[in-house]
């Protein structure tokens, strides 16, 4: 499927975190920029941004690329690729950009020309098989071309260790009921093989070559912004609800309390939420 007129096609476990990713990418638009720049993007390329998103890096790939250029932004979500296109009109670069409504399961992005970069960030691992997904994605490449794949990082840590409310550690403790629900949610689909070694590994193996890493610092130091806080607040709460299932009863019961804008314990009022973090890239060269 290739046409934006057609319906929404997401599975389940896809998708944005929250209901305004536009308003997460730009907190975390300082930091694509910087995993951006591997990509070594010229006036005249041809780029894939599989997975836009809300289309910050999209823009921002458009704007690289010039009037000669063209920016292919794949998404197997139509609101996603609407939400890009609202993006890229609002920024003046409607016209370098093609959208594609594109499952990676079923292969490659259907890009008929060589791509000089490839971008994806936070995309390739909702896939049932990384390493077949990433050859498929090695094969757009031209000669010489980059792969840059965003998948990786830190945790985030927004809160002390004490809020005053349950045990302390809740952070720490959410992080493992998280990864209990990821692992569930991966492992429990139909075909989905389990990757057994690294990112780095995965793209050595489709054939690319000088492969090698990048992490950006996110760092967002208390009193947020308001602008800031929302963002950190509404994340929070959608790692909770994910996690829930596998959440002490005791830490349920704590966060519930600390999401609750009505409630004396809401994180809002605080004082010393921040936001630390690391976004980890990784690309490598089709070879020449």
């Amino acid at each position: 499927m290739t046409s934006t007129e057609q319906s929404k096609i997401a599975r389940p476990g896809t998708g944005t975190s929250t209901d305004n990713p536009a308003a997460a990418e730009s907190v975390f638009l300082d930091s694509t920029l910087q995993l951006l720049s591997p990509l070594e993007v010229m006036e005249g390329d041809v780029v894939v941004d599989l997975g836009p998103g809300a289309g910050s890096a999209t823009v921002a790939l458009a704007q690289a690329v010039g009037e000669r250029g063209r920016v292919y932004a794949v998404d197997l979500d139509s609101t996603m690729l609407e939400a890009t296109m609202t993006a890229a009109r609002a920024a003046g670069v409607d016209g370098r950009i093609r959208p594609i409504l594109h499952d990676l399961e079923r292969g490659a992005p259907p890009v008929r020309e060589p791509v000089d970069a490839l971008w994806s960030s936070a995309c390739v691992h909702h896939t049932l098989d990384w390493e077949a997904s990433v050859r498929a994605l090695a094969r757009l490449l031209r000669p010489g071309g980059v792969l840059c794949l965003a998948e990786g990082g830190l945790p985030a840590r927004c809160l002390p260790w004490d809020v005053g409310v349950g045990l302390p550690g809740l952070e720490i403790r959410l992080d493992e009921a998280h990864n209990r629900w990821s692992t569930q949610w991966f492992s429990g689909r139909a075909g989905a093989r389990r990757p057994r070694r690294g990112w780095a590994e995965i793209m050595t193996a489709a054939g690319l070559t000088a492969v090698t890493s990048r992490t950006a610092l996110v760092d967002y130091p208390a009193p947020l912004s308001d602008d800031v806080r929302t963002v950190v607040l509404d994340e929070l709460a959608a790692r909770v609800n994910r996690a829930k299932p596998y959440l002490h009863e005791n830490d349920a019961a704590a966060w519930e309390l600390l999401l609750d804008p009505t409630g004396a314990h809401w994180l809002g009022r605080r004082t010393d939420l921040a936001l630390l973090t690391a976004r980890t890239a990784f690309w490598g060269r089709a070879p020449r």
